[in-house]
């Protein structure tokens, strides 16, 4: 069975062309100026970033871009007046390879460093805590480079665990049975899966080819004890029907579908998929305890 997807055409307005970094849409009502009853949110991965400008009233997609290098952060050129201007909120989701889940009855604020033993950490990087779900906490580490772009104009209060916003973004809506999520940015491969509500697996690879996406695919499926044959694949991140990275999912497993939840209000022609993650940020609210 292939991949399912209610729209097939994309629409991209490009205002500004800078090697690998687009504006997918710019709507023409935002103003940098006015920027209140908006949120700011960005995505770092790598040494990349996206942002979305949201508003909040009404969930509208008003400005999406990916792409960027992580200095922009530092020295703004291109997005200077977007990422200086005056928003409602600023929420920034780092992906982290390095992380552990601490439930909630095991969770000791005071415990945060011996925490951080169980994370493959140097003395220079920066140690987060986030709630991750109703049920658990994440510890999470991020480098001294990146602690650093982000401290250039923004604060570390404001750092969310990317993974947390995309089970967010999931946790949106749920209208399949017991499925087995996967999301792909950049070289980033994340897998979750829940039972009657609650975490059962949750972990990020780095993948090169797409036979090491089938092959963490399988390899927590068995983990899981999961029937691939019988249980929904539902994909989403920067991939597209024609993506090679998932060719192998798709071509061997029966039941892959995208995401279909619509956490923002995208502009006609756009794929929600590829933006759940970036707009999953906007549900993270007061639960960062750094």
């Amino acid at each position: 069975m292939r991949i399912k997807s209610l729209k097939q055409t994309y629409i991209f307005f490009t205002f500004v062309t800078m090697s690998n970094s687009r504006y997918n849409y710019y709507d023409p009502e935002f103003n940098p100026e006015e920027a209140q009853g908006n949120s700011l949110l960005i995505l770092i991965t790598g040494d990349t970033f996206s942002f979305s400008v949201i508003q909040l009233e009404s969930g509208k997609v008003l400005v999406w871009g990916e792409q960027y290098p992580i200095d922009e952060l530092v020295t703004p050129a291109s997005l200077k007046q977007i990422l200086a201007a005056d928003y409602n909120s600023v929420k920034i989701g780092i992906q982290s390879l390095s992380f552990t889940i601490v439930p909630d009855e095991l969770f000791e604020r005071e415990k945060l460093t011996q925490y951080g033993q169980f994370l493959d950490k140097d003395a220079d990087d920066v140690l987060l805590v986030n709630k991750l779900d109703a049920q658990n906490y994440v510890v999470f580490k991020i480098d001294p480079a990146t602690a650093a772009a982000v401290s250039a104009n923004f604060n570390l209060d404001l750092v969310y665990f990317a993974g947390k916003a995309w089970i967010a973004g999931v946790n949106f809506s749920r209208p399949y049975n017991q499925p087995l999520y996967i999301h792909i940015e950049g070289d980033f491969l994340q897998l979750l899966y829940c039972n009657e509500g609650r975490l059962r697996f949750y972990n990020t690879f780095e993948f090169s080819n797409p036979d090491e996406v089938m092959y963490y695919t399988i390899m927590v499926a068995n983990e899981l004890g999961l029937n691939l044959d019988a249980t929904s694949v539902i994909l989403s991140g920067d991939i597209s029907i024609a993506d090679r990275k998932i060719h192998r999912i798709n071509d061997l497993l029966p039941k892959v579908y995208f995401n279909q939840n619509h956490v923002v209000t995208l502009p006609e022609g756009f794929i929600s998929h590829q933006i759940l993650m970036l707009a999953g940020l906007s549900l993270c609210e007061s639960l960062v305890v750094n």
